[in-house]
Formats: structure tokens, sequence, C-alpha cells
């Protein structure tokens, strides 16, 4: 059986308000249906008060009657007299069996009252005398506020059974509403939670085709609107992955049909200016000099692009690099750049060997020394130094000119771009020369930075842990 999905975040969220509404709802049913019944005992409850009072007041009263009919009829010794005492009598007999009926607390009280009116006959009322019916009704008086008492005291009792239930009604409802509060907010998050998810989840797959992350396949579940939505987002994926393959196909076809006459290009002017050909003269010599440097910068860039995809996926493999010998080779590429326009280059490799990944660490040192190269003017300064900070290799690259823009140092780094500084190179520059620079070091664990030096406006360092092999 599946999952009951809404067909919009609309119905989701109206299907959300009614469920967590609900317990409130039944709270509130719950609270009212319980009022009633508390209502309903409490006039229950003021009944039998009344009930009870009023009995109670009646029993005083028809006594009191009684007694003095008594004392009418020994007076006057009227049969009229008599049966209007024992029709009395009679009627005080039947209340206090009410009474009796209506209270829990009459037992003991009842029968020594009831015994005592009881004990009032006619026949020999005639020969006793006032001081023995007055006896008989002072036991009955005394018989009457006992039986009073224990008439009071079971009217308080109910109130205090009332109001004990009322109590504990009211514990209740506060528990209830507690624990209908605590699943309200239970539901509230549940929903809340599950209408966020497919949005959360969609937020996730748009920031990763955004990185590029186009290798995972984009499923979202949730309403219907929601899952329409990631089919929409799976076919972009798709999309751009297609895209992405064919610009690496192209980039890897132009480049190997580039490298192909770069290197013919290449040999030539190495034959050339090894005159092989035959002599060569002075200014012959500065043209096939400059077809070098340039054919040295168009192959870099050339590099560049095939690295640019290759980078993040080559394998590590770590090696003693002679960082002095690998410095003055990567500067001998552009001496004829650094001669021409009269640049001082000052290396200071106090740390000469290191463990790394020769090839990244050329590409990393290439990238930001061909930028130093380029960017610093006719008569400027470049500055290389090596040292060792927590067991890590630390490069510093410092060359003179125009310092970096603030706005621009966040974009330093991503590939295609390129600031507003003005480039003094041969050739332009392709804008992925920091970009491979930095993805080559952080494939070894390290990282490329722009940093504040003490005499240089602009310096870039790179720091290179030591990749130990085993």
């Amino acid at each position: 059986m599946s999952v009951f999905q809404p067909k919009s975040v609309l119905q989701l969220v109206v299907i959300g308000f009614l469920v967590v509404v609900a317990p409130l709802c039944l709270a509130i049913l719950y609270t009212v249906q319980t009022l009633g019944e508390l209502s309903e005992n409490s006039r229950a409850v003021t009944a039998q008060v009344v009930t009870l009072n009023r009995h109670g007041q009646e029993l005083q009263r028809d006594l009191l009657d009684l007694e003095r009919r008594a004392r009418q009829y020994l007076t006057l010794k009227s049969t009229d007299l008599l049966a209007l005492f024992n029709k009395e009598k009679n009627i005080v007999l039947l209340n206090i069996n009410k009474l009796k009926d209506i209270s829990n607390n009459l037992d003991e009280v009842h029968s020594r009252l009831y015994d005592s009116v009881l004990a009032l006959v006619p026949e020999a009322m005639a020969v006793q005398n006032n001081d023995k019916l007055s006896k008989q009704f002072d036991e009955i008086t005394k018989t009457r506020v006992a039986f009073g008492q224990k008439l009071r005291a079971d009217v308080d009792q109910r109130i205090t059974d009332h109001s004990t239930e009322s109590d504990k009604i009211k514990d209740s409802l506060l528990v209830m509403v507690f624990l209908m509060a605590l699943a309200t907010l239970m539901l509230m998050l549940f929903f809340s939670y599950w209408i966020n998810r497919p949005i959360k989840t969609i937020a996730k797959e748009i920031k990763l085709l955004g990185e590029g992350n186009l290798s995972q396949t984009i499923k979202i579940s949730g309403p219907q609107e929601v899952k329409v939505l990631g089919s929409e987002l799976e076919w972009l994926r798709i999309r751009l992955d297609e895209i992405d393959q064919q610009k690496q196909q192209f980039l890897r076809h132009i480049s190997h049909e580039l490298k192909t006459p770069l290197a013919n290009l290449r040999e030539g002017a190495d034959l050339l200016s090894e005159q092989v050909t035959g002599p060569l003269s002075e200014r012959q010599n500065e043209i096939v000099s400059i077809v070098q440097q340039n054919s040295i910068e168009l192959q870099r860039l050339i590099e560049n692009l095939l690295d640019y995809n290759q980078v993040p996926h080559q394998v590590i493999r770590p090696e003693f690099v002679q960082l002095d010998l690998l410095g003055e080779s990567l500067f001998d590429n552009y001496h004829m750049s650094i001669e021409s326009k009269g640049l001082h280059v000052a290396c200071n490799w106090h740390i000469k060997e290191w463990i790394a990944d020769r090839n990244k660490l050329k590409i990393a040192l290439d990238n930001v020394i061909s930028n130093a190269v380029n960017y610093t003017p006719e008569q400027g300064r470049i500055i290389v130094e090596s040292r060792e900070e927590e067991g890590a290799l630390v490069i510093d690259i410092a060359n003179s000119g125009v310092a970096i823009k603030e706005q621009e140092v966040t974009h330093l780094f991503e590939p295609f771009y390129q600031g507003s500084s003005v480039r003094h190179g041969p050739i332009k520059g392709s804008g992925l020369g920091l970009s491979v620079a930095l993805e080559s070091m952080l494939t070894q664990g390290g990282s490329l930075s722009l940093e504040q030096h003490p005499s240089l406006d602009v310096c870039f360092r790179l720091i290179c842990p030591s990749l130990v092999t085993h």
C-alpha cells in the first residue's frame, strides 16, 4: 500500500492545518462535555442540599406542632384534637422516613427519633400528666437536635465531595489540555517537516547543480506538483551533464588539435635557434626567441585547458621535489619576458626539497609565476621565498605593480574570471590560471590564497603539506 501523497503543497498545508487543529477541537469538546457534567452534578447536589434542608426544617416545625397538639388534647380531651394529633404524627413519621431515604448519615439517630415519636400513644396520653409529656418531648427535642446535626454533616459532606470532584475534574482538564497542546505541537512539527522536506531537498539539489555535481540522480518525494518540479530538475541535470560532457570533449579535441601544430611550431623554432638550417643574424635570433617564448606561453594556456577538467580527478603521486631546480626551470620559460621588461627576480629557497606531487606543484607554481611575470610592470620586482610552517611548505610569490581591488578578491580564483589589472604579457590570459593552480593545491590538501606582503603590492601564498610516502 502506497503512502498517501497530496496533489499539491496547498492541499498538504490544509490537511496539516486540519490535523493540527483536531486535538484542540477534541480538547474543546471534552471540556464542554466535562463542564456540562459538572454543572449537572452541581445542580443535583444543590437540589439534594435544598431538599435535606427543607425536610429538616419541616420536621422541626412538625415536631413543634405535634407537641402543641398533644398539649391541647391533654387540656381539652377533644376527640377532634386526638384525630388531628394522630394525623400529624403520621406525617412526622413519614418525613423522618423520607429524610432517611435521601440521607446517608441517619441510621442510628433515625431509629431513635422514629421510635420516640412512635412511642407517643394517644390512648395512654390521656392519663399522662404534663411532666411525663414534657420529658418525652424533651427526649424528642434532643434526638431532633442530633438528627439536625447529622443532616448538616450530611450536607457538608455532600458539598465537600462535590468540591473534591470539581478539583479532580479541573486537574484532569489541565492534564488533558497539556497533552493536547503537546500533541498539537508534535503534529505541527511533523507537518512542518513534511512540508519543508521537499522544499529543502529542491534547494539542496539546485545547490548541487550550481556546484557542478551532475552525477547524482535527482528524485524528490512529496506532493505531485513537487514531484513534477523534481522531474524538471532531473531533466535539467541530464541536460547540463550532456553539455558538460560536450564541453569536456570539445576541450580535449581542441587541445589535441592545437598541441600537434604547436609541437611542430616549437620544434621548428628550436631548430632555427640551434641554427641547423644555417647561421642567423642577431635580428633573426630575436625573432626566433619571441616565437619560442610565445609558443611556451601558448602551450601553458592549452595545458591549463586540459588541467582545468583533469586535475581534480588525477591520482596523487608523492615524490621528492627539488624546489630550487623546479623554480629555476619555470623562470627559464619566461626569461625573454623577464629580460625584455627588465624585471628583478629574487628567489630565496630556504626549503629546497619537499615531498609533494611534482606535476601538480609545478602546475600551481607555473601559473602563479606566469601571473607575476605578466602583471609586473617594466623594471618591477618579483620575490619568491619558501619556508616551513607547522609542518607544511609555504611559498610566497610576490610582485610589484597595482594591488588587486578588494571587490575582485572574492572572484579571483573563479574559472575564466579576469580582473581589471593590466596584463603586460604577450598573450591575453584565459582566466583559468589561478583556478587551475588552486585545484592543484587543493587536491594535495594544500591551499592558494592572496596575502599581504611587507614591501610588494601583490603576494600569492601556496601552502603544501608534506605527502610522506609509505
